[in-house]
This record gives structure tokens, sequence and C-alpha cells, in this order.
């Protein structure tokens, strides 16, 4: 059954005064729980029947070495070889933040690494009842990461292990046109972005950082040679240049109402930059990216600057009618 936390701070206690030699007895304790109870405003206070309660946990759940010395009316321990290892006592923002990270894992790792933080979460719950479990319904807090792409949970593991460690991992890739290649990298990142995996790592054949789809790995290799985690790699790893698309500097856009709050909520650039008249200036941006969000728009946006990308958008457009 469950200890609540209130009852696990008794039996911590408990297993101080033993481990201390203190000779405690149920009279004893519940002057102490009393006292603790009023100085440290802890819900500890209990009485005799209780604590007679707890002792007979420690022993039967905790394999306490207790007896009882008759001379000293009080309890002792028989060796001082025992530990009482106690679940980690949580208050309820803590609770809180490692069950929703439990249900964001379930969504956005595969197996079993979401087993293994589902696992854990559920041991910490055992030992600690916040209160809002009983009012929120978890499966109700939905996260929607459309991560539909079923990802092999050994290559995924293989490359999370050399991203914990600092491991090199070699690898068999397809590329785009699926040609395969082997390549040795050292995994400096691991990202979920846009609803998929990716690592951006340094590579060994073509000695120059390399962002890679888990997706398209086709065999993982955990090896023996370790890397030191580069820095400048690791701080690369941003919305405006993760992907290593080549981008268009200094573009401007007109967008509508309705294109403005979606550029709003995800901005082409961290420094777009959007005017009353519906005008927005973008720093720079990838055509991989750009394209893509202007056709979602179905014409509520068109491109002002420069020239040359609106006429080869205007080219893409024409091949997509000639197509239809």
């Amino acid at each position: 059954m469950p200890l609540q936390k209130f009852q696990m701070h008794r039996l911590m206690r408990i297993a101080s005064l033993l481990k201390e030699n203190r000779y405690p007895n149920s009279e004893t304790l519940v002057k102490e729980f009393r006292r603790i109870a009023l100085e440290e405003n802890l819900e500890i206070d209990c009485g005799k029947k209780t604590i007679l309660r707890d002792m007979k946990i420690l022993e039967e759940e905790f394999h306490c070495p207790l007896a009882f010395d008759r001379a000293r009316n009080g309890y002792y321990l028989r060796h001082h070889g025992w530990d009482f290892i106690a679940p980690a006592l949580l208050d309820e923002n803590e609770m809180l933040a490692a069950v929703i990270g439990a249900r964001i894992s379930e969504e956005i790792f595969p197996a079993p690494l979401k087993n293994r933080i589902r696992n854990a979460v559920d041991y910490l719950l055992q030992n600690n009842n916040p209160d809002f479990l009983d009012t929120a319904n978890m499966e109700s807090l939905s996260i929607l990461s459309g991560l539909h792409v079923n990802l092999e949970s050994d290559i995924f593991m293989t490359i999370f292990q050399g991203w914990l460690t600092h491991h090199c991992v070699n690898i068999e890739y397809a590329d785009w046109r699926g040609q395969l290649s082997r390549r040795v990298i050292e995994p400096h990142t691991l990202v979920f972005f846009n609803n998929s995996w990716y690592s951006k790592a340094f590579c060994h054949e073509k000695k120059h950082p390399r962002t890679f789809s888990l997706q398209r790995i086709r065999s993982a290799e955990l090896l023996k040679g370790t890397f030191k985690p580069d820095r400048g790699i690791i701080a690369s790893v941003n919305p405006d240049d993760f992907l290593d698309f080549e981008k268009i500097e200094n573009v401007k856009l007109h967008a509508d109402k309705y294109a403005l709050d979606r550029l709003k909520a995800s901005p082409l650039h961290s420094g777009q930059v959007i005017h009353d008249d519906g005008t927005v200036e973008i720093p720079a941006v990838a055509k991989e990216v750009l394209f893509p969000f202007l056709l979602s728009q179905e014409g509520n946006v068109k491109i002002l600057e420069p020239v040359e990308l609106k006429e080869e958008f205007k080219a893409k457009l024409r091949k997509i009618l000639d197509n239809c």
C-alpha cells in the first residue's frame, strides 16, 4: 500500500533516532512528533497505536533489524549496517512537473525511453499522493505532437546513449535520395523539431557539423571513442538556423490579418518585424521554409522583396498548375 507523505516523514524521523541510539518508544515518539508538528508545521502528530504500526512497517517493508530493550524502555537496532532507503518526498509543484513531463514524454519519445520515464513517475506516485490527482484528469492533458514516423527503438536508444554519455556512433544513413553512406558521428545534440527527431552532430567523414534526421538512420552502433561536447554546435540549435538550409536575406512580405496571426504565433525568423500596415520584414529565411508557408496561406501573403525570390515563387506556382 502506498505510504502517505506524513507517514514517510515519521518513518524517517524514527530511523534517525534509531541510528543515533536514542532508544525511542511509543510515548517519547508521540511527544517528539507533537513537538515537530508545532515547530515545523508538519502533519506528523499521531497516537501510540500509529507509532506501533510504523514500527511494524519499518520491520516488514524496510527490513529494519528492530529490537526492544526493556532495561532502556526503547527500541534499538540489532546492527547498524541497515540503511533506511526512502523514496523521495516531493511537494505538489514537483509532482505536477513530473506527471506533466511523463505525459509529454509518452507523445514525443519512442519506446523504451518513454516507458522508463513513465515507470519512474509511477514509482514516485506510489509514495507521494498529490491533491491535484484527485481533481485533475491527466488523460485530458493532450500533446498532439504529430510524431507519426516509426523510429526504430534500438537506433533511437543508441543515438540517445551516445548523446548522453558523449560516445561516438557509427551509423548507416540514407539521404533524401535514398543513397546510403557510412558515417561516424559525435551526437552533440538531440533535437525534437517540427514533430521529428534530429541530432546535430559532428561528422568525421565531412569534418564538419551536420544535421541528421533519426528516421533516416538505418543502423547505429555505439563506439568506444568519446568526444567533448562542442558549445558552438549546441548553441547553433535554434529555429532560425537548425536545418542548415541556405537563407535568403532581407525578405519583405505583405500579409492580411489572418496570416499575421499565424506569423505572430509561428515566426519565420526570431528577428522578424511586423508593421502596422501588414508589412513583414524577415532578416533571413530559407525557401524550404518560406514557400510551404506561402502555399498554406492561399494567396493571403505576397512577396514584396527581393524581386528574384518573387519570380522564383511564381515559377513554382506555374509548375504546380501545369501538373494539375
